[in-house]
Formats: C-alpha cells, structure tokens, sequence
C-alpha cells in the first residue's frame, strides 16, 4: 500500500508541472509547443492516422521560422562583412543578395552548402529555400534493440517524438520506448520501471506539456481493448500508473486543452466503434455529456483548435455519414454544424488556426478528392487544382495531416484505392489563397503501413511500420 502512495504521489507532481519547461537535456521545447496550444491544432489521428496533440505548434514553427530566418540573416550579412574585410575575401563586392562566404559570393537563400549563413549546409535530400532547409531527409537509426514496429502510440513532445509499444512482424507486442530528436537527428531510450504499462498495440499517447500519457490499446491476445495506463516523465525518467479509465478505448483520438486530456471515439474489444470522449483533469477520470452526443461513429475527420473538437462524417455501423458536429470540453457541450460535404468516412481533418478543413475520404464506391473548409457556419470549396490524387485516411494505418503554420495544412501518405494501395507523396493546402503545392515522394518510397506519423512543429517524422510484411527501420523527415 505504501508503494502504492509512493507511485500516485509521483504521478501528482509530475502531472502539476503541465505548463513547466522542461530541462534542455532532453532537448524539449515544452513550453513553446504548450503556447501554441490555443493556437494552430495539433498533427491529428483523428481518423486521419496520425498521432494526436492538441496545441499544436504549428504557430510556434511559423514564429520560430521567421526568428531564425531574421538570425541567420544577420549572421550571414557578418559573416559577408568580415569575409571581405579578411585576405582573400570577395572582390569586387558581391552584387545583389549575394554575400562573400570564403572566397566565394553566394546566395545564401537558395545555397544548400550556405543556407541563411555561410557554412550551413543543408543534409543529403534537402534544398535550401529562403534561407531554410527543407524538402525530405533520412532518420538516423534507432538504438540497439529498439526494432521496427507498427501500432505503436507516438506523440510530439516538445520538438522531439515519443514511440512507445506496438509489435514485431510475427506478432511480439513491446512495452519498450524511444525518443527521437530531429534536431540532432538521434535516439534516446524510454525507461522501463515497474509502473510501465503492460505491453499492447494500437495505445495512444499525448504530451501535457510535462509528461506523456499513454491510454488504452489492445493486450498482447489482440482481443481485448484496455482503459488503462500510465504517465511517462522524462526529466525523472520514470513512469506513474493511471487511475483506471471509463471506457475500454483502443486507438482512441487524443487531445489536451492545457488543463486535462481528452480520449475519444475508438473501438472495444468486439471492434465496434466507441461513443463520446473520456476526460482526464490530471486527477479524475468524467465521461463526456451524452446530450447532443452524435453516437458511436468509425472515422469522421476531426480537428481541435485548443478547446473544441470538430468532427464531420463518419460510419454508423455501414452508413456514411455527411453529419458535422462540436464538442468543448470545458463546457461539456456538444453542438451541430452546417453541412455541406457528401456522406464520407475517413476523410483528413484539420485545424490551420482559422478552419475546420476536410478533404478527400471515401464513400461507397470510390476515394474521394474534394474538400471543403469551414468559416463560422459557412463551407467553402477547396479547389481541386493541383490537389493530391483522391484518397483516404486510413485510422492508425496510413494518412497524416496537420498545420505547418497558421492557415497552412500539409497531407502526407493515404490509402489512393479501395484495394489497399498507398500514396507516398502529398500536398500542402492554403485557405487564403486555395492552393494546393506538392509535397515529393519520400526517399524511401516504403509504406510505413502501421507507421508513426508525427508534426513536432519543424519537421513531420515518419517512421517503421510495415514495408512489404515486416516492419522496417527506415525513417524520414520532411521540413517545409
């Protein structure tokens, strides 16, 4: 019983420092990415197969780009100056935007061996755009003994990605972890200790701010869904047990609002969908209003803007839905919206800081290849010039979509035909100006079925999942 107390006492502090930044070992940008939550919603499963935060930090990675542009710009205008003033600079003086690096003039906004400063070279697969890297790169490896996976729960903490669970090509089910940084492109493992959840698949994980928790999934027989869990701390590197849940949930939908988490839609152990939202305050466990509540629905695109979850379409039970609907969690409320889409399933939902955005799907016969977003209770057509072929988002499968800034969403991966074939490219879409602009193949040009997709707000990691019949390694990173 002492333990008992001793692991819920460590689970209440870790949990009270929700909006503490956290210590730089562990390269975490805890506080930005918390800032942003009220702002640009997060990279979303929701149906789209993505992992799920709320407070996404897709505001943070546009005022972050524009501070570091500013500074590499000084940079490389110093840099310039004292180049030319030393031996061997640069004569006559560079013309135009071109500044003296070495002995060379060069364009350091489109330079990828002196992207924004002289000496700042882009990695292999990536070209320099305005002073910026961007385009595909590759993942370093995983640490020794962490394997390639599908139906692991991922999350962005801070500017790093969390993976933990998930199971092996002949069907070993993990209870192990790792943290991945795209800053410096490496590893870090995730502490086992005795509080660790029990080994599953399809669980979902979510970052507060302080710690991740991890919820639900499906035990190791693959036959029953859980309501159980744990939080992660990876200051303490240590894990605290969950209070039980109230409903078994597996692959739910997840979100924080910067004061408790939401768990929503998902399936039971028999595979049918899950109505409502389970909510978690840090300390207790409350199911969502029943009133207003539109049922138990198998992927409908989905959104969260910080405080309200969008949802349109869906399945109930074989029935395509063409239904929109809210959910607030700090008033418990659900409410209708207009519609306007056909009956769809498994369309990519967005939140670009102003809209609820739905592309693409499926509906009886076909993938689809329209859209449409929100403004108040109005729907406005997304235009199908330059869009990505038709396809859907396939939950916890394939299919990704998120905010990159604010007003700006990108597409990655889907399901193009109903025979199961998968998309390795995408698209970025742009409200203001309805316009679509391509996002190239990725480098591997593997499935990552069952993969991890994850926006950390400077780069979208996608890694393992199944390639073939086995889950892979191989992992790549795009930056915009």
């Amino acid at each position: 019983m002492n333990q008992r107390r001793a692991a819920w006492s460590l689970l209440a502090l870790s949990l009270s420092l929700a909006h503490c930044a956290l210590t730089d070992d562990y390269r975490l940008a805890s506080d930005r990415a918390s800032a942003a939550g009220a702002g640009v919603g997060a990279d979303l499963d929701a149906g789209a197969g993505t992992s799920v935060v709320a407070g996404g930090s897709g505001g943070h990675a546009a005022g972050g780009a524009s501070g570091t542009v500013g500074a590499q710009a000084g940079a490389a205008a110093e840099a310039g100056a004292t180049a030319e003033a030393g031996a061997g600079g640069c004569s006559p003086s560079c013309a135009g935007e071109q500044i003296c690096c070495g002995e060379s003039c060069v364009d350091t906004s489109s330079d990828a061996q002196n992207c924004g400063s002289c000496g700042q070279e882009c990695v292999v697969g990536r070209s320099c755009s305005s002073g910026a890297c961007v385009g595909w790169a590759t993942v370093a490896d995983p640490p020794a003994g962490f394997v390639g996976r599908n139906k692991a729960a991922s999350t962005a903490m801070g500017g790093d990605v969390f993976i933990w669970g998930g199971a092996d090509a002949i069907g070993t089910v993990f209870d192990t972890g790792a943290i991945y940084s795209p800053s410096s492109n490496s590893w870090i493992t995730v502490v086992k200790d005795a509080h660790t959840p029990t080994p599953r698949i399809l669980a979902t994980a979510l970052w507060t701010g302080s710690v991740v928790i991890v919820f639900g999934g499906t035990d190791v027989a693959n036959t029953t869904s859980l309501n159980d869990g744990a939080a992660y701390d990876p200051v303490a590197k240590a894990w605290s047990q969950l209070p039980a849940g109230i409903n078994r949930r597996s692959a739910p939908l997840a979100f924080w609002d910067g004061e408790s988490a939401l768990f929503c839609g998902g399936t039971n152990s028999s595979g049918a969908a899950v109505a409502g939202c389970d909510r978690f305050d840090l300390t207790t466990w409350t199911t969502s209003n029943d009133k207003g509540d539109p049922g138990a629905i198998a992927a409908p695109a989905t959104a969260f803007d910080g405080g309200t979850l969008y949802l349109q379409g869906g399945l109930i039970g074989n029935a395509f839905q063409d239904g929109a609907a809210t959910y607030t969690n700090r008033t418990d409320t659900w409410g209708d919206l207009n519609r306007s889409l056909s009956a769809r399933s498994n369309a990519f939902g967005a939140w670009d800081g102003s809209h609820f955005l739905v592309w693409g799907g499926r509906d009886s016969v076909m993938p689809r290849s329209d859209g449409a977003y929100l403004v108040g209770s109005t729907w406005t057509p997304m235009t199908a010039i330059g869009a990505p072929s038709a396809r859907l988002a396939t939950v916890r499968d394939s299919g990704w979509v998120f905010a990159i800034r604010p007003g700006v969403i990108a597409i990655v991966g889907g399901q193009t035909a109903l025979n199961g074939t998968l998309a390795h490219d995408g698209a970025t879409y742009e409200a203001s100006a309805n316009a679509w602009e391509a996002i190239p193949t990725w480098p591997s040009n593997e499935d990552h079925r069952n993969g991890i997709g994850v926006w950390t707000g400077s780069e979208f990691v996608l890694w393992s999942g199944r390639s073939g019949g086995a889950p892979t390694t191989t992992g790549e990173r795009l930056a915009f």
